[in-house]
């Protein structure tokens, strides 16, 4: 007879073999059981009882066979992509990009609001009719919706889940913002994130650096913030507020920033910067305006996009001596400037620092364009996806 801690040492075991599987199969999908095994130290008998408990719950789904040179082909499994769906929500300064993936990321819906009001309990409320919206329309999905990541402008305090502050949206400013989409719905899991964390882990998810150990992410929708990944984590500091480069000091006496100081790198590297280079404003020129101008030769676009990429270097410079970075990814609005803003960047660098330290350092525009940030919220689910996925295997 089995004594209870034995049991639950058995149920524990359980549990981290499920995890170690799961684990495995979504870093290196698709695989085989045999791979399982090899990658995690696990024996077969053990893989192949918790991938047959997976398949036996629907969650995943064998391929069929794959070529080898000898011995019995074998299995290929996968996520069964469409038993659930992610959400993630990048909350933006006048409106907010819900967008909705399957379990392996690919897009199912994308969906841009605009904020009808600066005030956060019209937002919450908003984004939870969004929310049972979603639910019933996939409810025939087996794990229906799986989370919700929400990436947020400005500083959000990891450690108490408050909106510490935000400069382009000051009513938010010691808002609970977990707790409040929560108590609409408890039953969905929430994970929340500044903008440049969501972005670098969305790059690191979803977009050319999923190699890199050593990452700094720069987005920019109006403020400047960046997100820095080193060996698998994020470096938030002790609240979450790290990352504040974007009100590092690069011009003594420069121009006023929101945020009271002067000189402000934001002030003259941002979106913001641009649309002051540009004399201009998004509702008189769209973005999208923009980037059409640089592609089409404008030289007045042109011209501004350099000085950005000139203030960009001077920062970055900062970012390279404080973090040594190996890739440097610019996201959001910045990323569709191309390569336009890199080679301006390259530019500035090279008069600040020596080419040595520049050697081995990649710097490109994300790929994800826009949705750098909004995927970087789906990567904030995928990243408890393991755990949903065992809890609802031993249901």
């Amino acid at each position: 007879m089995h004594s209870k801690g034995s049991i639950g040492n058995l149920d524990l075991v359980k549990k981290i073999n499920m995890d170690h599987t799961i684990k495995a199969l979504l870093k290196h999908r698709p695989i085989s059981r045999a791979r399982i095994a090899a990658l995690t130290g696990l024996n077969k008998m053990t893989v192949s009882s918790c991938v047959d408990l997976y398949l036996q719950k629907g969650i995943l789904v064998e391929l069929g066979t794959t070529g080898t040179s000898r011995g019995r082909p074998p299995t290929l499994i996968d996520i069964q992509e469409s038993a659930g769906i992610c959400v993630g929500v990048d909350v933006d300064i006048n409106q907010f990009t819900v967008l909705v993936t399957n379990l392996s990321g690919k897009i199912v819906d994308n969906m841009t609001y605009p904020h009808t009001s600066k005030d956060p309990h019209v937002f919450v409320r908003t984004l939870s009719g969004i929310l049972a919206d979603l639910q019933t329309a996939h409810a025939h999905r087996l794990l229906g919706i799986v989370g919700v990541g929400v990436s947020i402008q400005g500083y959000y305090n990891l450690r108490t889940q408050v909106v510490d502050y935000s400069a382009n949206l000051q009513e938010w400013n010691g808002f609970p913002l977990l707790e409040e989409l929560s108590r609409r719905d408890p039953s969905l899991p929430i994970y929340i994130h500044p903008a440049p964390y969501a972005g670098a882990m969305g790059e690191i998810h979803f977009g050319r650096a999923k190699s890199a150990e050593h990452l700094a992410y720069v987005t920019s929708s109006w403020g400047l913030s960046v997100g820095v990944y080193n060996h698998g984590e994020l470096f938030t500091g002790s609240t979450g507020s790290a990352g504040r480069l974007g009100h590092s000091t690069i011009h003594m006496n420069g121009k006023k920033c929101t945020c009271g100081s002067r000189g402000c790198w934001e002030m003259y590297a941002s979106v913001k910067a641009l649309y002051e280079l540009l004399e201009t404003t998004p509702q008189e020129k769209p973005f999208a305006s923009i980037i059409d101008g640089l592609r089409g030769g404008d030289a007045k676009v042109a011209s501004a996009v350099h000085e950005l990429g000139h203030y960009q270097g001077i920062g970055l410079a900062n970012v390279i001596n404080a973090y040594n970075p190996k890739v440097i990814c610019i996201g959001g609005l910045l990323g569709l400037l191309g390569p336009t803003l890199v080679n301006s960047i390259w530019s500035s660098l090279r008069e600040a620092i020596p080419a040595r330290f520049l050697e081995q350092l990649d710097i490109y525009c994300s790929d994800l364009g826009v949705l750098g940030v909004a995927y970087g919220a789906v990567s904030l689910v995928m990243e408890q996806l393991p755990q949903t996925i065992i809890a609802h295997a031993l249901a």
